[in-house]
C-alpha cells in the first residue's frame, strides 16, 4: 500500500506486527503498590453536546481531597470527533492547551504526552490526524506506546517499530530516525514538513545541510544557510552530523529524484488519529504497568475506553496542591478503572497536566483543573474532542435549578442552563427569559430572582421560544429560629469573617437559607459591623455579640476581638533551635542576626537553596534541642510571628502535635509574597485535642519552577489565647420545637440512651434503631477512620429504620466544610427511606431540621425511643 504525500515521491507503508515493549515494572513489585479508601465523591456534571459530557469531582479519601476533572466522549456519535491538536504553526512549537483549543476549535482537551522542554520541542510519540503523519514515534527501542484509533472503530495500543528509509539519487540508502522531530539531528537525517514549521532549522552555532525537495526532486541543496521556506508540496532533509552532511552533499543534487519510504504499524489511510503515551497503565480492566520515570505521587493525566471502544475517557487529577493531593500510577489506574476505563495509557504529568472545556462553544476556553505551575504550562500537544453538530442557536431544551425552599418576602436565585437540538450549550441573555409563576400570585420574578409573596407550593416556568423548563420550590411562612455555621467568632482586630446566609428553621422543622440582606443585625460592647453578609471586627479589645433578627427569630453569635499574647521566643539566640533540610543534600542555615530586626535586638535569620528539589523543598526550623518541640499552656487559638519576606511566594507552615501525639499542619501564609515586615498568624483547627506542642515552623516548596534560593527572617514568636468570657445580657434566642420532642421517654418498645461517656440499648432490641459513633478529631472526620465511615454510609442500605450517629461534637469543629457537604450528602440520601438523626453534646438543647435530618445538641442525656406512637426522643 502506497501514502502519497505530493508529486512523485510516495511514502510506503508497510504494516508490521506491533510488539509491546516493557520499559516499565508490574504491579507485583511491591514499590508500586498502593491503596486508598474513597469516602465520597461530590460531583458535577455538564453536558457539552449530543456525545460529550464533562465532570467534575471532587473526591474524599483516605490520601486526601482530590480534584478529578473528566471528560467522556460517544466515539460512535455522529457529531463527535477525537484528533490531536497542536502550536497552530508547527509541532516544532510550543503553547498552551488553551490557545490550541481555540486554534483547532477544540470543546474539550487534555495535555499529551511526553515532549522535549527546549526549543524547538518534539512529542516523544507520533501524531496521526485524519489519517495524515503529523510526526512520527521516537524509535522502538524507547518503548513508549501509541495510542491509535482505526477506521473500523477498534482501538490499538501498542510500541511501534517505526522505520524510515531515504534513498539518494546514487542508490545511497540513509536510515532516517525520525520525522517532523529534531530529536536526531546530530546523529542522522531527519524528515521535515511544514507539519513542524514553516521554515527549516537553518544554520546558527552549528553546521547543518538542508536538502530541499519539492515534488519527489531536490530542488535545492544547503550547506549552513539562514532558515528556508519548507515547500507545502515536499519536505526538507536535514542533518547536523558530519558523515550524514557529506553523504547528503555527495548522495543529492538539484534535480535528481528522491524516494522516501515510511513503515509504521498500521497504514495511515486506515488510521483516525493516533497519538503518544508514556506508559500502558490499565489493560482488560487491571493495572498493567508503571512507568520508572514517573514515580511518586502527582499531578496526572490519563486517557482510556471502555471494553468496546465506543467511549474515551480523559482524565486530569490535580496535585503539589494544599487543597489537593496528587496520586501513584497504581492509584491512577484505580481511578480510571472505577470510571469505566478497560484501556488506559498514562499521559504527561505534574506541570503539565491540563483541562480546558469551551462550554458554549466560542473559543472561550475555562481550564477547569489547577495546573501545579500555577499557570498553563507551554506543551508540545494535546488531546482534543470536536463538536461537529451544526450551529445553531435554537433553544431545545432549559433546565433551572434553585435551592428547594425560600422564605416568604425573601429571594431565592435560579440558574439556567440553555441548550440547543443538539445539546449544545447556548447563551440567552435574563432578557429574552420570560417565566411564569403558579399560583399567579405567589411571587414574580425579576433578573432570574425569584421574589415570593406567599407562602405555599409554587412552580416556576422559563419559556425562550418554543423551549420551557420549570422547577417547583416551597415557599416557607416564616422561622421561628435562626442559625449560622459559626457560635463563636475569635478574631484580630479589623479581620472579617464572611457570615454567609442565615439557616432559617420554620414550626414545622422545614428549613431554607435566608440572605444577609434580609437580616437586622445589632452589636453588643461594638465589635465591628456586619456589611453585605461580611463582618469586620473592631480595633477595640473586647468581648460582645452580634445579634441576628428576620422577623421574631432570633439568634446571637459571641465574638471576641483581639488577642491575648504571650510571648515564646524573640530570637535572640539560637538556643534550643536547629535546622532540618529537605532533600538530604539540600543547603541553607540559620543564623540570628542584628541587620534586620523588628523587636528586641536580634532577630532568626534563615537562609534556604530551594535548587536541589524533587518532589518539594523545606527548611525545617526545629524547637528542642532534640527536636521534642515545646509544649504550649492552655488552650491557645492561634501562633503569630514578625516575618520579613523575600517575595519568593513560597509556603511558610508550622507543626504542632496534639494530646495523642497526632501531627497537625497549619499555615501562616500560602505564599510568602511580600517583602519587609509582616505579623503572621497560623491558627490550631477546631475540634483539637489539648495540650499541644509546637514542633516546627518552615518553609516549603512543590511547585517544580520555584527552584530557587533566597532569605527571610522570622521575630517574636507569640502563641495567642481568646480573651476571657464575660456577661453580656443578651435577648433571649428563640428556639424551634420539635413536635417529636417530648420531656420523657415511656413505654418503649426500643430506647437509646446516649450521654458523652457511654450509649445503650434497652428493650426489644428488634434492630429498628441502627446506632453508629462519629468521630471528630483535630478539625476533621478522618478518611483514615474507615470502619466510621463505612458504618455512615451503610445508613444508605437501610429502609423503614431509625439511624442515629452521635458525634463526639458539633459539626462547627470540622474545619473543611467539603467534609460536613459529604456527611450531609450522605444522611440525606439515607432520610428518603428512614428518619435520622445527628447527636453531640452541647452546652444547650437545641435542634435543627435540615433536608429531612435533625441535628439535635443534648447538654446531658440525649435519649430516642420507639413507641406505639412512633419515633419520640429527649435530649
Amino acid at each position: 500500500m502506497e501514502y502519497k504525500i505530493e508529486g512523485n515521491d510516495t511514502m510506503i507503508i508497510k504494516k508490521i506486527a506491533a510488539v509491546s515493549a516493557a520499559i516499565a515494572l508490574l504491579m507485583a513489585s511491591n514499590a508500586y503498590a498502593s491503596s486508598f479508601y474513597t469516602v465520597y465523591d461530590l460531583t458535577e456534571q455538564t453536558r457539552l453536546s449530543t456525545g460529550i459530557t464533562y465532570e467534575s469531582i471532587e473526591r474524599y479519601t483516605s490520601l486526601g481531597w482530590m480534584n478529578i476533572n473528566v471528560i467522556r466522549a460517544d466515539l460512535t456519535d455522529k457529531y463527535t470527533t477525537v484528533d490531536p491538536i497542536t502550536n497552530a504553526n508547527g509541532v516544532s512549537n510550543r503553547a498552551s492547551l488553551s490557545s490550541m483549543m481555540k486554534s483547532s476549535g477544540a470543546v474539550a482537551a487534555v495535555n499529551g504526552d511526553f515532549f522535549y522542554m527546549g526549543s524547538p520541542t518534539y512529542t516523544y510519540g507520533p501524531l496521526i490526524s485524519d489519517s495524515k503523519i503529523i510526526t512520527s514515534p521516537l524509535p522502538y527501542s524507547y518503548g513508549y506506546p501509541t495510542v491509535s484509533r482505526l477506521l473500523n472503530g477498534s482501538v490499538n495500543i501498542s510500541v511501534w517499530n517505526p522505520k524510515i528509509t531515504l534513498y539518494g539519487s546514487d542508490g545511497t540508502v540513509f536510515d532516517v530516525t525520525v520525522m517532523n522531530k529534531t530529536s536526531s539531528l546530530d546523529w542522522a537525517p531527519t524528515i521535515l514538513t511544514t507539519d513542524w514549521n514553516k521554515t527549516s532549522p537553518g544554520y546558527t552555532n552549528k553546521d547543518i545541510v538542508e536538502v530541499v525537495v519539492k515534488e519527489g526532486t531536490v530542488s535545492e541543496v544547503r550547506k549552513n544557510q539562514p532558515s528556508t521556506l519548507i515547500p507545502t508540496d515536499g519536505y526538507i532533509i536535514a542533518s547536523s552530523n558530519q558523515t550524514s552532511m557529506e553523504q547528503l552533499l555527495k548522495s543529492f543534487q538539484p534535480g535528481n529524484p528522491v524516494s522516501l519510504d515510511i513503515e509504521l504499524d498500521f497504514s495511515p489511510e486506515n488510521v483516525e488519529w493516533a497519538f503518544g503515551a508514556l506508559n500502558y497503565l490499565v489493560k482488560d480492566g487491571q493495572f498493567n504497568e508503571a512507568s520508572s520515570e514517573v514515580l511518586g505521587s502527582n499531578p496526572r493525566t490519563a486517557i482510556g475506553f471502555n471494553k468496546d471502544n465506543t467511549e474515551i475517557i480523559m482524565v486530569t487529577i490535580d496535585g503539589r496542591n494544599k487543597n489537593y493531593v496528587g496520586v501513584k500510577q497504581t492509584e491512577l489506574a484505580q481511578i480510571m478503572i472505577d470510571l469505566g476505563a478497560y484501556t488506559a495509557v498514562n499521559m504527561d504529568g505534574g506541570g503539565s497536566t491540563t483541562m480546558g472545556v469551551d462550554f458554549l462553544k466560542n473559543s472561550n476556553v475555562t481550564v477547569v483543573n489547577i495546573p501545579s505551575d500555577g499557570r498553563e504550562r507551554s506543551i508540545a500537544s494535546g488531546v482534543g474532542v470536536f463538536n461537529n453538530s451544526p450551529d445553531s442557536d435554537n433553544i431545545n431544551k432549559i433546565e433551572i435549578t434553585a435551592d428547594k425552599a425560600v422564605f416568604n418576602n425573601t429571594e431565592a436565585a435560579l440558574e439556567l442552563k440553555f441548550y440547543n437540538e443538539y445539546f449544545t450549550p447556548v447563551n440567552v441573555k435574563t432578557s429574552e427569559v420570560d417565566y411564569a409563576v403558579k399560583p399567579s400570585n405567589s411571587g414574580k420574578v425579576v433578573n432570574n430572582i425569584f421574589y415570593p409573596s406567599k407562602s405555599g407550593n409554587v412552580t416556576i416556568t422559563a419559556t425562550v421560544g418554543n423551549a420551557s423548563g420549570s422547577i417547583d420550590i416551597e415557599v416557607l411562612d416564616s422561622p421561628v429560629a435562626l442559625e449560622f455555621d459559626a457560635e463563636t467568632l475569635v478574631m484580630s482586630h479589623g479581620d472579617t469573617y464572611n457570615l454567609g446566609n442565615a439557616l432559617g428553621i420554620d414550626k414545622d422543622g422545614k428549613t431554607a437559607y435566608i440572605p444577609s440582606k434580609y437580616l437586622s443585625y445589632s452589636y453588643r460592647n461594638k465589635v465591628g459591623k456586619v456589611t453585605d453578609g461580611i463582618f469586620t471586627a473592631g480595633e477595640t479589645s473586647n468581648t460582645g455579640a452580634i445579634t441576628a433578627t428576620f422577623g421574631n427569630a432570633v439568634k446571637n453569635i459571641i465574638v471576641k476581638v483581639g488577642y491575648r499574647f504571650q510571648t515564646l521566643n524573640r530570637f535572640e539566640n539560637l538556643e534550643g533551635l536547629k535546622l532540618n533540610l529537605y532533600p538530604e543534600g539540600s543547603d541553607g542555615k540559620i543564623s540570628i542576626t542584628d541587620e534586620i530586626v523588628k523587636e528586641g535586638s536580634n532577630a532568626l535569620k534563615l537562609d534556604y537553596d530551594f535548587t536541589k528539589m524533587t518532589d518539594q523543598s523545606i527548611a525545617f526550623i526545629e524547637f528542642g534541642d532534640n527536636g521534642q518541640g515545646i509544649k504550649l499552656e492552655e488552650k491557645p487559638k492561634a501562633i503569630g510571628m514578625w516575618v520579613y519576606g523575600d517575595g519568593k511566594n513560597h509556603w511558610l507552615r508550622t507543626r504542632i502535635t496534639d494530646a495523642y501525639g497526632n501531627e497537625i499542619k497549619i499555615t501562616f501564609e500560602d505564599e510568602v509574597n511580600f517583602t519587609g515586615w509582616k505579623w503572621v498568624e497560623a491558627f490550631i483547627p477546631q475540634g483539637t485535642a489539648y495540650p499541644v506542642t509546637l514542633k516546627n515552623i518552615y518553609l516549603a516548596e512543590i511547585n517544580e519552577t520555584r527552584k530557587d534560593s533566597g532569605t527571610i527572617y522570622i521575630d517574636n514568636l507569640r502563641i495567642m489565647y481568646e480573651p476571657k468570657d464575660k456577661a453580656l445580657g443578651l435577648r433571649d434566642e428563640t428556639q424551634f420545637i420539635d413536635s417529636m420532642k417530648i420531656s420523657s421517654i415511656k413505654n418503649f418498645t426500643e430506647k437509646l440512651s446516649i450521654t458523652a461517656e457511654k450509649s445503650e440499648l434497652s428493650g426489644s432490641k428488634s434492630g429498628n434503631i441502627i446506632y453508629f459513633d462519629g468521630i471528630v478529631s483535630n478539625g476533621t472526620m478522618s478518611a483514615n477512620n474507615t470502619t466510621m465511615w463505612n458504618n455512615i454510609k451503610s445508613f444508605e442500605n437501610y429502609k423503614d429504620k431509625v439511624l442515629v450517629l452521635s458525634l463526639n461534637s458539633s459539626l462547627d469543629k470540622i474545619n473543611d466544610q467539603r467534609e460536613v457537604e459529604v456527611l450531609k450528602a450522605i444522611l440525606e440520601k439515607s432520610s428518603k427511606n428512614n428518619q435520622v438523626f445527628v447527636v453531640f453534646k452541647g452546652a444547650e438543647e437545641n435542634t435543627v431540621i435540615e433536608n429531612n435530618v435533625r441535628y439535635i445538641t443534648y447538654d446531658d442525656t440525649f435519649e430516642l425511643g420507639i413507641t406505639d406512637g412512633g419515633t419520640s426522643y429527649k435530649n
